[in-house]
């Protein structure tokens, strides 16, 4: 953990020395700022929403209504780029909090909320993705089948509502994508509570320059550089070269050539090591702060300055003059000992340490030699600072004359420690610590320097304002400058408002990685190769049942897993025995494969068995067909339905999900005499007789689904009722509900 901290903090100094001081850098914030974009994409997620429509034409072709209006292609871009950013800036904030050591204990909660929101920030992207039903949708649908491939879990819903052609518009498995991308990110808002429910004075946001700088950057570069569209899904080829994302769809690749149990077994196997990384041991741990109730007075600071909520106030139950103790909430105590700063009378002690030790090292240190200098410092420093210099037995000592007292965070620095040095003869007292934003205990650089300022309390006392006391915040490989130019680095502001002069290498920093990741997210790639061309066969079938588009009454023996083989140009390239999945009541078999070959003319045959026996078969395909490059032959084999059209149909009347589908409860009630928009639907079997000269009832019912203005029943108007439903059902599903309608006599 030493090693990776210290090759990350030498990483960051270019990135200090392009802005000008550590203040300024924006790897100090990304926490904060990730949260702003979250917000940004949420807002701009709920404006595209509202234009967004169900079915895979119709889902297109609101995103494209969209890419073709200056409002729409602009928010587009922005949702997209602050998205991009989202993963970069998460990415960083776990990185820097793994490599600082701020998972264990009491932060377990933070890290493992952590870690679940990542990857459901990636789950979301992907499925905003999906939702475009381009190009990349089209691969996403192959991995997604890929994944179930040998389950029975969700192949039906597969095949039923992506598949066939009685998935129809399609828009159950879009407004299912929906729904997925719309509740998982306001499950990444909660998980985002959770997140910092924990911590004292609580930092939503970065800076405002930082929001207007990293804000004003997207909009430009959204206005400047649009999304764009893809082509739509099309099943008949292989899906051509695309930008790839990788921020998002990096699993691509995978997805589509490793064994789909390896690709998300590996996925959740890095989930949950990661999520279990605060638990696996590490260093020692200090003990938790102990509190004295003698000299505990009660004044709460402590529980003030404690950036965990480790400390709360109760009422005493003795006899002194104080009505309240501060206690610990020992789960949340991560031993930072900022709260020993905040105490002035020597109330609290960490590590099992007496409470006045620190205090009697410091007047040893300072006795020594000829007026040295007292340093006072985070283990950080200690670490990556003062520990690249020679060392004393006591204490680290990084010149002659000059002693390092480090400390588990600066914030367990009292300013009377540096009173006690100068008058145990310290020629003068220094503070080193974090930069602002980046102390490892959020808090403790800023509150050491707001005490010598005098602006928070315990203050330092007046008389010694001018005395030789000087603080520096600056990385911990900037130590030993620190040293050596004491002073130069005293603002420890966590929100400075710079002049906007200092901020344009700021500004050209976030725009050039902006840029970088703008193109990254355009590396093309090409899912299976142009000249690549492939069988996609979809068989659902129950034993002894008739395929849909075939004549004749079952041939085969009623149940038992379905076989299916298939050959090309004479050779066996497919033999599977499909278990049987129970659906509604009905057992059956269900595949859905995808396989390569080579373009070209080629003999091919499909066989399915009902049991293994090579006498029964039934021959799907025997002929010749020509499959070019980067062509798909789709082929779909269902059964006559099994079910009666009454009961399908019934199915369809009472549907009324958000989307295209009948709907036809909303307006048509089954009791007698109810009218709520439409007349009752109650004996409209009889009624429907001879109502229109010529028509049957059947005739009748299935004239007024598809054209109802044709007749209109008196007392109600027309033009109410939508005249679409020839567009948006098959035949099959009008003759169903024609047939539900029928059972009404």
């Amino acid at each position: 953990m030493r090693r990776l901290e210290r090759a990350t903090i030498r990483s960051e100094q270019p990135v200090n020395r392009i802005v000008g001081s550590a203040r300024l850098n924006p790897l100090y914030h990304t926490g904060t700022i990730a949260v702003f974009l979250f917000v940004v994409v949420f807002i701009t997620g709920i404006y595209l929403t509202m234009f967004f429509q169900f079915g895979f034409d119709a889902s297109y072709d609101a995103v494209s209504r969209l890419e073709n209006s200056a409002v729409g292609r602009f928010m587009r871009a922005i949702h997209r780029y602050a998205s991009v950013a989202l993963v970069v800036t998460s990415l960083l904030h776990g990185w820097r909090t793994l490599v600082q050591d701020r998972f264990r204990g009491a932060r377990w909660l933070a890290w493992v909320s952590g870690i679940w929101m990542m990857a459901l920030v990636w789950f979301v992207g992907v499925t905003g993705y999906w939702l475009i039903w381009d190009e990349r949708a089209q691969v996403l649908n192959e991995i997604l089948v890929r994944a179930l491939d040998g389950t029975t879990f969700g192949l039906d819903f597969l095949l039923d509502n992506l598949v066939t052609p009685a998935a129809g518009s399609g828009w159950p498995f879009l407004l299912l994508l929906l729904l997925a991308h719309i509740i998982l990110s306001l499950v990444i808002g909660l998980l985002l509570w959770y997140h910092v429910k924990r911590l004292n004075n609580r930092k939503w946001f970065p800076p405002r320059f930082w929001m207007s700088i990293i804000g004003g950057i997207i909009v430009v570069l959204s206005i400047l550089w649009p999304v764009g569209m893809l082509p739509p899904v099309d099943n008949s080829v292989v899906p051509g070269t695309f930008p790839l994302d990788p921020f998002y769809l990096f699993l691509f690749p995978a997805g589509l050539h490793l064994s789909p149990v390896l690709v998300w077994g590996g996925f959740l196997v890095v989930g949950v090591v990661l999520s279990a990384i605060p638990w696996i041991k590490g260093r020692k741990p200090l003990q938790p702060v102990l509190i004295d109730p003698d000299r505990c007075t009660g004044c709460t600071l402590c529980v003030v300055d404690c950036p965990y909520g480790a400390l709360e106030m109760v009422p005493r139950d003795d006899d002194t003059k104080y009505r309240q103790i501060a206690v610990l909430v020992p789960d949340r105590c991560v031993s930072c000992g900022i709260c020993l700063g905040s105490c002035s009378f020597d109330a609290m002690s960490l590590d099992d340490e007496p409470v006045d030790s620190l205090a009697a090292e410091v007047r040893r240190l300072a006795a020594t030699g000829n007026s040295p200098r007292i340093v006072f410092t985070c283990e950080r420093h200690a670490l990556h600072g003062a520990a690249d210099t020679p060392a004393s037995a006591d204490a680290d000592e990084t010149r002659e004359g000059t002693h390092v007292i480090p400390l588990p965070c600066i914030g367990m620095a009292h300013t009377g420690l540096a009173i006690t040095a100068l008058e145990a003869g310290a020629g003068d007292v220094q503070f080193i610590g974090c930069p602002p934003a980046d102390c490892a205990n959020r808090d403790g650089n800023t509150w050491v320097q707001e005490r010598l300022d005098r602006v928070r309390v315990p203050r330092l006392k007046k008389k010694y304002v001018d005395a030789p006391i000087r603080s520096d915040w600056v990385s911990p490989i900037d130590f030993q400058n620190a040293l050596n130019h004491p002073g130069e680095h005293s603002n420890a502001d966590p929100n400075p408002t710079p002049p906007w002069s200092k901020l344009i290498p700021v500004g050209v920093l976030v725009l050039v990685v902006s840029l970088l990741s703008i193109v990254a997210t355009n590396l093309p790639f090409t899912p299976g190769g142009v000249n690549d061309a492939a069988l996609s066969i979809a068989l659902h079938h129950q034993g002894g049942a008739v395929f849909l588009g075939f004549d004749g009454e079952p041939a085969l023996d009623e149940g038992g897993p379905s076989r299916l083989v298939i050959e090309l140009d004479g050779e066996t390239i497919h033999d599977e025995t499909y278990p049987l999945v129970g659906v509604d009541g009905i057992e059956a078999s269900i595949a859905l494969e995808r396989i390569a070959v080579d373009p070209g003319t080629h003999t091919l045959s499909i066989r399915v068995y009902d049991r293994i026996d090579p006498t029964q078969f039934t021959v799907l395909l025997d002929d010749t067909v020509a499959i070019g490059e980067g062509e798909i032959l789709d082929l779909t084999y269902i059964d006559v339905q099994v079910v009666s059209s009454a009961d399908a149909g019934e199915s369809l009347y009472f549907e009324t999900t958000i989307g295209v589908n009948t709907g036809c409860r909303v307006c048509h009630s089954l009791d007698p005499g109810v009218v709520i928009i439409g007349p009752s639907f109650d004996g409209v079997a009889t009624a429907a007789l001879g109502r229109v000269p010529g028509l049957t009832a059947e005739d009748y019912l299935h004239q007024s689904i598809v054209d109802p203005d044709a007749y209109v029943v008196d007392g109600f108007e027309p033009g109410v009722m939508l005249e679409n439903f020839y567009e948006t059902l098959t035949d099959e599903q009008i003759d169903n509900l024609v047939a539900f309608l029928l059972t009404f006599e």
